[in-house]
């Protein structure tokens, strides 16, 4: 068996092993348990993405604005945003458990995140707001130099998938009616169209991520053939925006899209043939070699799923738990410098037959509990002798804005979830104060606010 072979039968195994005839028990058994495992995956993938978006939404670009604000200055800025959030990838593995959940890390260097802001500044922004020199600033403004979240997800019953049209059309009126009422009612038509486009995104990337690993010879890989040729790289960006989009499932209990994509690699490889006639120079791959992959491929193809989740400026029911806090005084308080934590509860539904499914509910809950008492002990902060931070907030609509932004910073501490003996799930999260600090200034100036 030649070494092409070898390295395509992984491929293969996978499309047998999601469409092919299935000969005992035993391997149907097998099949459940991985197809159980990519669930939890994927709801541990979406769980981190959607912790490390709010993190990033929440970080300051100077003392009165946050990256949240910058995004919704423009539709461009918010669709690269999506995109790049879709894009980043987990570090390690995925984790799972004995009990079915599945844990998967995502992190981000803040450097990243400014470079990307720069960037869609520089393309897309229209205003006098945001300088690109402040971008430069928030490694200052901005103490954290990592961004990371663990996201956790639990095998869920598979949502219906929606096949599309051979040409990748797909009919938005054959989305299950439970998904489509929960998708309604917390987000808008735009929102929903935004996130299908984000895991369509993701998709791609991560078919592109398959496809450059394909070797064509025992030296060469798709990434370094590519690499040999400007014009390549450029005609297979646009390959990759043209593969097929074969089924999505919305989620009918999480604002989560999937969308399933592929790509035959005998397809690839008489696209790489095909400008390798026009545009290759080099000697390492000849044009009959490409015939002969082609001629092996036949019939394999590549599978990705992509996930998206909706912008926030599009959901109908932001939370309005995570409000309010704000303060100042004539010399910095001993609490500016703290980081505060405050520590949730909530107990496990044991009328839930899925144990994991309802483990993670629990500790959702718990995690909005902590961000209640967080908000909670926040708002009794004294910036006065007799004003809290939550009379200083109240006084102001754009000051509360800006607080709900600022409490949605708040993190889980990692390693805090805990399932107590008495059935109940534990969470702690915190944020830093100091930055609630400085805004507290700034708004006591910029509208000559009283503290009493």
């Amino acid at each position: 068996m030649n070494k092409l072979a070898k390295m395509l039968l992984p491929v293969v195994a996978v499309c047998v092993l999601a469409s092919g005839p299935l000969s005992a028990q035993g391997d149907l058994s097998l099949q459940k348990k991985a197809q159980n495992k990519l669930m939890a995956e994927r709801a541990a993938r979406a769980d981190a993405m959607r912790k490390i978006a709010e993190r990033i939404r929440g970080l300051h670009i100077t003392s009165e604005t946050l990256v949240k604000d910058f995004v919704t200055e423009s539709d461009q800025i918010q669709t690269a945003m999506t995109a790049f959030l879709s894009g980043m990838q987990e570090v390690g593995k995925p984790k799972h458990m004995e009990d079915g959940t599945c844990e998967v890390v995502m992190e981000v260097p803040l450097e990243t995140v400014i470079v990307n802001l720069k960037e869609w500044h520089d393309r897309y922004y229209k205003g006098d707001k945001y300088k690109a020199t402040d971008f430069e600033k928030m490694t200052i403004t901005n103490e954290i130099k990592i961004i990371r979240e663990v996201g956790q997800g639990a095998q869920k019953e598979e949502d219906e998938t929606i096949p599309c049209e051979p040409d990748g059309r797909f009919d938005a009126s054959k989305i299950p009616a439970k998904a489509m009422a929960f998708w309604k009612a917390h987000v808008t038509g735009q929102g929903r169209l935004m996130a299908e486009r984000a895991a369509r995104v993701e998709g791609m990337r991560r078919l592109a991520e398959r496809i450059k690993g394909v070797m064509l010879t025992s030296e060469t890989n798709v990434q370094d053939f590519v690499a040999e040729s400007d014009q390549i790289n450029v005609n297979m960006e646009t390959f990759l925006q043209g593969s097929r989009q074969t089924g999505i499932r919305y989620h009918d209990d999480e604002l989560i899209v999937e969308v399933d994509m592929e790509v035959t690699l005998r397809t690839v490889y008489a696209s790489l043939k095909s400008w390798s006639d026009v545009h290759y120079k080099g000697d390492k791959i000849k044009a009959s070699h490409f015939d002969e992959l082609i001629t092996t491929a036949k019939d394999t193809v590549i599978k990705e799923t992509g996930m998206g989740v909706p912008p926030q400026r599009y959901l109908r029911d932001v939370s309005a738990e995570m409000s309010q806090s704000m303060s100042l005084a004539s010399k910095m308080p001993d609490w500016a410098g703290m980081t505060k934590r405050a520590m949730g509860n909530a107990a496990v539904d044991a009328s839930t037959e899925n144990a994991a499914q309802a483990k993670l509910m629990a500790y959702r809950a718990a995690e909005l509990d902590a961000r209640r008492k967080l908000s909670e002990e926040i708002n009794g902060l004294v910036i006065g002798s007799s004003t809290t931070v939550q009379d200083f907030v109240a006084q102001k609509d754009e000051i509360q804005t800006d607080m709900m932004a600022f409490q949605a910073g708040a993190h889980v501490v990692e390693g805090s979830q805990k399932l107590m003996e008495d059935g109940t799930a534990q969470v702690t999260v915190e944020v830093d104060l100091r930055p609630l600090w400085d805004k507290i200034v700034v708004y006591q100036q910029k509208f000559n606010l009283t503290i009493k």
